[in-house]
């Protein structure tokens, strides 16, 4: 059997090179890419390796490219004068993010393909960071924690599960669909994973991440079971070497997460009456309900004094204070040498 390919076809050579080098950086959905200046070289390739996903130039489109072997044949759209009505159209001067999440999530909403299913290459880490007393600090901790991952060379997804993180604002970005759209479209649809994660992350200093909830109720209405299946499928159907859940109670699968996590990490205050109150209280519930092994697999640690003033760029975080932080934290459980 063949690889997976996503073929490009168009005759601005350029724009190949350009798609191509984009394409082989990002790497989406593990495809192996192929380009094709002529209609006729991806028909003769096609016929030793059917394509996957084929996407055509308007301008170069003829009668022959019905005759290419591919799942799904998107054109790239120019000036929408060629009268081409049986295929999907993409716009093909737009940024190549947002032309290949186009792409990958017709594809993975297409219910006449199947995909097979697969195993990660990597094996996968989670990790689980979590504040008892819901510091401000816990997001930045977690997601400088990622950016020191991904400096290492890992490859790595954090998912942000509190009911609010202001990433819009403090991203200067915003969101269309968020982790509760992945969720429920994986759990309908477990074989497409790898399209629809490709079609919906966002990328900052490295890591991947899921646009968190806007409205924290829809976390509320997802059950527990379904927070297992989700979390099977990213740690054994996903590419990644380790994610990094950002946890709260509005998760259903709380403890489920925890019970699954390579290494738990608390956020504390113990210099407060108030962070030692709520940790006291966390670990007396982890114990009444019989989780007490989980704290055998905790990580204590604070943020320094201060943080907050040094570490308003969330793109950057790793090389802040938090950043430094958490790479000790890291290094003290060997969690940086995976």
């Amino acid at each position: 059997m063949g690889t997976r390919q996503f073929a490009v076809c168009d005759n601005d050579r350029e724009y190949l090179r350009m798609f191509q080098a984009y394409l082989q950086k990002q790497n989406p959905a593990d495809y192996e890419i192929v380009v094709f200046d002529t209609v006729n070289q991806a028909l003769a390739a096609s016929c030793e390796n059917a394509f996957e996903i084929l996407l055509v130039g308007e301008k170069i489109y003829d009668k022959n490219v019905i005759k290419i072997k591919a799942t799904k044949v998107f054109i790239l759209q120019e000036d929408g004068l060629s009268g081409i009505t049986q295929y999907s159209m993409i716009a093909k001067y737009q940024s190549m993010e947002k032309l290949i999440a186009q792409v990958l999530d017709e594809f993975a909403l297409d219910d006449s393909f199947n995909s097979v299913g697969r195993c990660g290459k990597n094996k996968t880490s989670l990790l689980s960071f979590y504040a008892p007393d819901r510091q401000k600090g816990q997001s930045a901790a977690a997601l400088g924690a990622a950016q020191v991952l991904a400096d290492m060379g890992n490859k790595v997804l954090y998912i942000n599960l509190l009911p609010f993180t202001g990433f819009e604002e403090l991203l200067r970005t915003s969101y269309e669909s968020d982790v509760t759209d992945f969720l429920y479209f994986v759990l309908n649809h477990s074989d497409k994973l790898l399209y629809k994660l490709n079609s919906i992350k966002q990328c900052v200093h490295g890591v991947d991440y899921l646009p968190p909830v806007l409205d924290y109720a829809d976390l509320l209405h997802i059950s527990g079971q379904d927070w297992e299946r989700m979390m099977d499928t990213l740690l054994y159907s996903s590419d990644y070497t380790h994610i990094v859940m950002d946890l709260s109670e509005t998760c259903q699968g709380f403890y489920h997460i925890l019970g699954r996590s390579d290494r738990i990490y608390l956020l504390t205050d113990c210099d407060t009456s108030y962070g030692r109150a709520m940790l006291s209280h966390y670990k007396k519930l982890l114990k009444e309900k019989d989780y007490g092994v989980l704290l055998d697999n905790s990580i204590e640690f604070s943020l320094p004094s201060g943080w907050e003033h040094h570490s308003e760029r969330l793109e950057n975080i790793s090389v802040s204070p938090v950043g430094v932080c958490m790479k000790g934290v890291l290094d003290m459980c060997g969690m940086c040498e995976k």
